[in-house]
């Protein structure tokens, strides 16, 4: 049975809290997941993928207007900026997507 979401998140779960992790809209110590707990990093995780699509940076934005539609900040970086004081959280998250791409490349 997963951990109770913290009161700060429960209206809009682990998603909305990676969401808005990845927007800038927090650093609250609640919006992000405990360690350990896969099943609210991958909520997490996905909540942040679906923010950094459809919010791309400044640099992002002139390369698809103007240039060749691949400059911006990679989601990796994206990753490691949001959690840069938190590298357990990071290293574990990093883990999760590499097993998922492991997962679906077979």
């Amino acid at each position: 049975m997963p951990a109770p979401l913290p009161e700060a998140v429960a209206d809009f779960g682990w998603y909305g809290a990676g969401y808005a992790v990845c927007i800038g809209g927090t650093d609250a110590p609640d919006f992000y997941p405990p360690l350990n707990d896969l099943e609210a990093q991958g909520e997490w995780l996905a909540g942040f993928e679906a923010a950094w699509c459809d919010c791309p940076d400044a640099e992002a934005i002139r390369s698809i207007l103007f240039g060749d539609g691949m400059g911006g900040e990679s989601l990796d970086t994206a990753l490691g900026r949001a959690l840069e004081d938190r590298p357990e959280l990071l290293r574990q998250v990093r883990a999760y997507r590499a097993a998922c791409v492991a997962a679906t490349m077979h």
